[in-house]
């Protein structure tokens, strides 16, 4: 049976022009064998980017909004462009070979620049990006339990990202020390997880989620502009909200505000998860709309309305 499949990219046609049969697509690896060049730069830098969605039975959530945002982080990191087809087609590839009764498998695409040319090994190779795809059963998968949480300060401004480009707000890179670190603080703290907010007080994002508020029927997010990821489960949800008569804006968020939200939910990884508490104040939820949300991205109802869910969109 397989449960976790792991497949090395073709990185020339992932993220190049050069043209491939399937067979020379990918290459299937043993997931327990050495399978990553000690020189390559996600090892030594952390210098590349990923995305990660659920496969609920056979369909990859969200996969054309990951790929676009696979697109922007490599564009923001000065990679090559990468090519959709071939990466849909591997994703494809990947997915046949999964055969475990799991029925929501982690999806997650890993890209790294290459071998690190300031080697004498990545001097040596071509500058070809170096993919991973991988599905996995066994590991931590989501659910659906309600989540309490703590605000944290992210350390900078809410106009950091337009003074400081080169941070990389808004890439969802392979660095993710500040992300566990986070998820540590948690532990210590006893919560399940975070939410961060600018130094003048307006919230930004969770380590590996996005923050959805709800006042009434309007569903509020943080603008991506603020320096964060635009989140593909959040515009599912959004999706959602919409399809059931209800209003959606994106917006400067004040950290205060949040805290008075009716009903908060964490998006991610295609999945809507309830927030019961955050900073100690306790929020309802609603079990059957929390099942209704998650069925409707998971059967494909919302994925057409989410890939023109936009910031630009008025409430």
């Amino acid at each position: 049976m397989n449960s976790i499949v792991l497949a090395m990219g073709n990185g020339k046609a992932m993220f190049g022009d050069e043209k491939v049969s399937d067979s020379e697509l990918l290459t299937f690896v043993d997931p327990h064998g050495a399978n990553i060049n000690a020189f390559d730069l996600s090892v030594l830098r952390g210098d590349g980017i990923f995305e990660a969605t659920t496969v609920w039975k056979g369909y990859p959530v969200s996969l054309e909004n990951h790929l676009r945002r696979l697109a922007n982080s490599a564009a923001m990191m000065d990679m090559p462009t990468p090519n959709m087809d071939a990466l849909t087609r591997g994703v494809e590839q990947v997915i046949e070979q999964y055969d475990d009764p799991e029925p929501g498998p982690l999806l997650r695409i890993i890209v790294s620049r290459g071998l690190d040319e300031g080697t004498g090994v990545g001097k040596a190779a071509q500058r070809v990006p170096t993919v991973f795809m991988f599905l996995d059963a066994k590991g931590t998968l989501h659910e659906t339990d309600p989540i309490s949480m703590a605000s944290m300060t992210r350390g900078y401004p809410s106009d950091i990202t337009s003074r400081a480009p080169w941070l990389l707000n808004g890439a969802k890179t392979l660095s993710y020390a500040f992300n566990c670190a986070v998820h540590r603080e948690c532990d210590r703290r006893g919560v399940g997880d975070a939410v961060l907010y600018t130094e003048d007080g307006y919230t930004m994002e969770c380590p590996n989620s996005s923050i959805v508020a709800r006042y009434g029927d309007m569903f509020v997010t943080p603008d991506p502009s603020i320096g964060i990821l635009h989140g593909t489960s959040q515009r599912e949800l959004f999706a959602w909200a919409q399809q059931e008569g209800k209003k959606i804006t994106y917006r400067k968020l004040p950290i205060e505000e949040l805290r008075d939200a009716d009903r908060l939910y964490m998006a991610h990884g295609g999945w809507v998860i309830p927030v019961n508490e955050l900073d100690e104040r306790s929020y309802d939820y609603d079990a059957a709309e929390i099942e209704a949300m998650n069925d409707a991205i998971h059967t494909g109802r919302t994925h057409d309305d989410a890939l023109n869910i936009a910031p630009s969109m008025a409430a």
